[in-house]
């Protein structure tokens, strides 16, 4: 049986769904295994084994860390008692966490799979997760900017954040007609407020501009709160969705909002977000922070543009790109990353079920 881990609630996860697939389909016996952090009450199949425990994102740092101790020592006791033939580590403190078990009882038996950058920047963590990956049976990760921070001289595996369902929505992208008002839509957990207001303040009132929130998250109310202590009123809140309904919401997006500024610089600026993915399925230009990894993709890519905050001209300057954008050359680009995209998922979903069935 495998093993897969998780260090939060399975929300946070969409990527497990790739792995259930391919052990699904190969008939392999597996457990996921998780935190329930929120203490969320959602009912999961037999084989789901959560570690039931409260811990706030906004908690102190002492505490958080006493929590993921607790956690650690949770798991380390049931991998000991279930005796996994094999382990998918979902996330880089996952692995962190159980570094000592990984290392000594299951080398070359794990699957590493890093989403984010940590703590890279601390010279025991780059150690300790340098081992891990040495010793992994491969490492994937969500980004090719990662390579900036991670250990060199490994050959690491692509995962791309894009979900197969959505496939069946894509479409071109098509202009609307010249001086129309642009519809600047946000989809996903709501965050970011310190850049995201600098965006509204910029295209507030402007009847060229809707903006558009679909989704919530911990920052709603400071939003919500601020359109209306500054009386702005072409700021849309649609409130939480499920994915399913995701292409229904995008049909009207004009620009995606993709911009996430770099306030925590070393999170934003080597990643690659969902959104970029919706953007080149969906056939939407975005709209991102500069001098970011996911800036250099998409001008790089002819699907989007990266615009300073800070500049006067902000809002004449994403009202001229959206209206100069070429349809052919755009929509060919598109179709161009795509099928990119979808040649390196194959060989990330080959290599796991190389791991199922080595």
């Amino acid at each position: 049986m495998i093993g897969i881990i998780f260090i939060g609630n399975l929300k946070y996860c969409p990527y497990l769904d790739k792995y259930l697939k391919v052990l699904d389909n190969s008939q392999t016996s597996y457990e996921v295994i998780f935190w329930d952090r929120e203490y969320r009450e959602a009912y999961y199949s037999t084989n789901y084994i959560a570690f039931k425990k409260k811990s706030n994102l906004n908690k102190h740092k002492l505490f958080k860390l006493l929590d993921f101790t607790q956690f650690a020592i949770w798991l380390d006791k049931l991998i000991d008692e279930k005796k996994y033939s094999k382990l998918i580590v979902l996330s880089t403190l996952s692995g962190i966490f159980i570094a000592n078990t990984l290392l000594k009882r299951y080398q070359n038996r794990y699957i590493f799979d890093i989403r984010d950058y940590s703590y890279e920047g601390v010279k025991p963590f780059y150690r300790l997760e340098k081992k891990i990956i040495e010793n992994s049976y491969f490492t994937c990760i969500s980004s090719e900017g990662f390579k900036e921070f991670l250990p060199r001289g490994y050959a690491y595996i692509m995962a791309h954040n894009f979900n197969y369902n959505d496939l069946q929505f894509q479409r071109k992208f098509k202009k609307k007609k010249k001086g129309s008002a642009i519809n600047v839509v946000w989809n996903g957990s709501i965050r970011y407020f310190d850049h995201q207001s600098q965006i509204i303040d910029r295209l507030k009132n402007d009847a060229r501009f809707n903006i558009f929130y679909h989704g919530t998250g911990p920052e709603i109310d400071m939003f919500k709160n601020y359109c209306t202590s500054n009386n702005i009123n072409n700021v849309i809140f649609t409130g939480e969705y499920q994915n399913s309904n995701k292409h229904k919401l995008l049909n009207d997006a004009d620009i995606l909002n993709n911009s996430y500024g770099i306030k925590k610089e070393m999170e934003i600026k080597y990643a690659i977000s969902n959104k970029f993915y919706d953007g080149i399925i969906y056939g939407i230009p975005q709209l991102v922070e500069e001098n970011t990894f996911k800036h250099r993709k998409v001008e790089e890519l002819k699907v989007g543009i990266g615009l300073d905050v800070r500049r006067g001209d902000f809002a004449d300057r994403l009202y001229d790109y959206y209206f100069n954008i070429d349809e052919e050359r755009f929509n060919i680009r598109c179709k161009e990353e795509l099928n990119r995209i979808l040649k390196e998922d194959e060989l990330y979903l080959n290599r796991i079920q190389d791991f199922v069935f080595d």
